[in-house]
């Protein structure tokens, strides 16, 4: 007698094709933390939101949004990857677009989701797994008249029309680089090819984002510590993207085996809250590539966050009056971020500040900037905020700032004729400094 073949139903389909989504980091809680955010853990102990992540919105409170995948099918052996063809324990299933977005939309009913991040397994063939993804966004856009955020992964190697279309009906796209150069990407992903498959691909996106789509950003993802690639090698990759390729932001996932679904380990993990520490310095804080502090092997130092390594780099511009300066120097201060610096600038207009403990309206961290400023000239010595001060804090050996960034010609095939002297990060919607050549590097001894 022959056997009975059960079919997956939509929860067992979201059960797992959810689980298979979840280490493609695509919301701003996914670096809560130097522990893993919330954005990597689903709730399985609640029946009804166990394929749910929470997205943090600006300020205070959070947001459903369902994360996951149109088919765990994929052609691609990717090391990084729980679902690549040489994973024979993956049950492999899919979504049909009507499916799908019938179960997105049950949950937005009852008020679990606001949103729904679709990504995929490359199935036998990209185009035709990308015209499920779309089908299912039309859907929810125009049979449902669902008007909430809607996020779509382009996968490698799409046409331009997918593109195009995926931009038209998606609030937010994007496609993952996962390594930041040639070499290193044909070590993890041996079947996709960086320039082609990746760059040529955002480069599209990036111009139709430009011209005006209801998509109004991109983003992508780097596997951080899949191969021997450095902080440098990285961050090289995402000041370039930023530069050139209108993309918004950057996330970073820390490797972990696909043989072992055990979270990341702590120092992987540390390393990764260092990178999103950098890249919101790159983004928000005016900071470019050339005042970003590495060791001797071109990482992140572990010790300290990129903001201190930076001061303790360029003790010369320290302390920062915090009467006088403006913006850009206040952001070079350990603890001022953008809406303290705002503040602080906006307060001082009705009266001077005299001393650190002035400064908690403000919401800047004091602990952390006491030993970076002085009031008027004079420095608080009346401070109860121990920290060392800042000249009796000397680098570590090896550490070395100044590096310069990359040209077109390091990640395409063909070089692109002429050089800028300026740039400013076309995908930000807050413009800071103009970059400049720095001249020769500078190393601490």
């Amino acid at each position: 007698m022959p056997g009975i073949i059960i079919l997956p139903d939509t929860e067992k389909k979201l059960d797992i094709l959810s689980a298979s989504a979840q280490h493609d980091v695509c919301l701003a809680s996914c670096n809560s933390n130097s522990g893993g955010g919330t954005g990597r853990r689903r709730n399985p102990a609640d029946p009804m939101k166990r394929w749910i992540y929470p997205a943090h919105l600006p300020g205070n409170g959070h947001v459903g949004i369902l994360k996951v995948l149109q088919t765990n099918l994929c052609e691609k052996n990717c090391s990084y990857c729980s679902i690549g063809a040489h994973r024979d324990s993956e049950a492999r299933v899919g979504f049909t677009p009507n499916e799908l977005a019938s179960a997105f939309m049950n949950m937005v009913y009852k008020h679990h989701v606001h949103g729904i991040f679709i990504s995929s397994g490359m199935g036998l063939n990209a185009c035709s797994v990308m015209d499920r993804i779309i089908h299912t966004a039309e859907l929810l856009r125009f049979s449902y008249n669902f008007k909430g955020y809607i996020h779509l992964k382009i996968l490698p190697g799409v046409s331009h029309s997918h593109i195009e279309r995926a931009a038209a009906l998606a609030d937010r796209v994007s496609i993952n680089l996962e390594a930041p150069t040639s070499d290193y990407l044909e070590k993890i992903a041996p079947n996709k090819n960086l320039a082609h498959d990746l760059i040529t691909r955002m480069k599209w996106a990036g111009s139709l984002i430009q011209r005006g789509t209801r998509a109004k950003s991109q983003t992508t993802q780097f596997v951080v510590g899949a191969e021997q690639e450095t902080d440098l090698d990285i961050l090289k990759t995402v000041d370039w993207i930023y530069r050139e390729l209108f993309v918004y932001r950057s996330y970073f996932s820390s490797y972990q085996s696909a043989e072992n679904k055990a979270l990341c380990n702590q120092d992987g993990l540390l390393r990764e809250h260092r990178l999103y520490q950098t890249d919101f310095l790159m983004r928000g804080y005016g900071f470019r590539l050339h005042d970003l502090v590495f060791d001797k092997d071109g990482r992140l130092p572990l010790s300290v966050d990129p903001k201190t390594a930076y001061a303790r780099v360029h003790p010369d511009i320290y302390p920062v009056d915090i009467n006088k300066a403006d913006e850009n120097r206040l952001l070079k201060v350990p603890g001022i971020g953008p809406v303290a610096a705002r503040r602080i600038i906006a307060l001082r207009k009705e009266k001077a500040f005299c001393c650190v403990k002035d400064l908690k309206i403000t919401g800047a961290v004091l602990s952390r900037l006491a030993s970076y400023v002085e009031f008027s000239g004079k420095k608080d010595k009346l401070s109860d905020y121990t920290q060392g001060y800042l000249f009796e804090n000397s680098p570590e050996t090896g550490w070395i700032s100044g590096c310069e960034p990359y040209q077109k010609e390091k990640i395409q095939d063909s070089p692109i004729p002429g050089q800028k002297t300026g740039y400013s990060f076309p995908g930000q919607k807050r413009k800071r400094l103009n970059y400049t050549t720095t001249g020769n590097p500078v190393y601490c001894k």
